[in-house]
C-alpha cells in the first residue's frame, strides 16, 4: 500500500488540465479537435460540486484516479454516494485501494450511509473480485459497501 505519510502518493482534487494525463491512464484514444466535446465533459465533471473527482500522483506524474458521484435520495434526506470509476482498481503498490480508502471517507464526511457500484458487464470479473475484497457485496444489480 502506498504510504501517504511520506509522500510518496498524494492524492489531490483533479483539475480540469488533467484530462490528457486521464486518457493514458484509462488507456482512451488521445483527443484531436474532433473530441472537444470529450473534453469539455472532463472539464466541467471537474468542476462539479456534485462530484468528488480526486487523482493519485507519485512523483508528479498522475497513476490513478477516483470519481464519485451524489444523488439525492427520495425515500430519505441525505445523499447516495454512487462509484462511477477507480482507476487502476487493483494494481501493485495498492494506488487503487488507496483511492478506494480515500473516496469512502469522502462519502462518509457527506453524510452518505452506503457506497454503489453499479454493475455494467459481467466481463469485469477482476473489477468485480477487487471490489470484493474492499468490502462490497452484492445487493440486486448493485454492489454496495457500508461506510457506518
Amino acid at each position: 500500500m502506498p504510504s501517504m505519510q511520506d509522500g510518496t502518493v498524494k492524492i489531490r482534487r483533479g483539475k480540469r488540465t488533467d484530462f490528457l494525463a486521464l486518457t493514458a491512464l484509462l488507456s482512451l484514444p488521445a483527443p484531436c479537435a474532433a473530441k472537444r466535446e470529450q473534453i469539455r465533459h472532463w472539464r466541467r465533471l471537474a468542476s462539479d460540486p456534485r462530484f468528488d473527482f480526486y487523482i493519485a500522483e507519485q512523483a508528479g506524474t498522475v497513476r490513478g484516479m477516483v470519481l464519485i458521484c451524489y444523488i439525492r435520495e427520495l425515500s430519505r434526506p441525505g445523499w447516495q454516494a454512487v462509484l462511477d470509476v477507480v482507476a487502476p482498481l487493483s494494481a501493485e503498490g495498492g494506488i487503487g485501494q488507496a483511492l478506494l480508502d480515500f473516496g469512502k471517507e469522502r462519502a462518509r464526511k457527506r453524510g452518505c450511509q452506503r457506497l454503489l457500484v453499479y454493475e455494467s458487464d459481467r466481463e469485469q470479473d477482476g473489477r468485480r473480485a477487487a471490489l470484493a475484497q474492499a468490502g462490497f457485496h452484492s445487493v440486486g444489480d448493485v454492489l454496495c459497501c457500508g461506510l457506518r
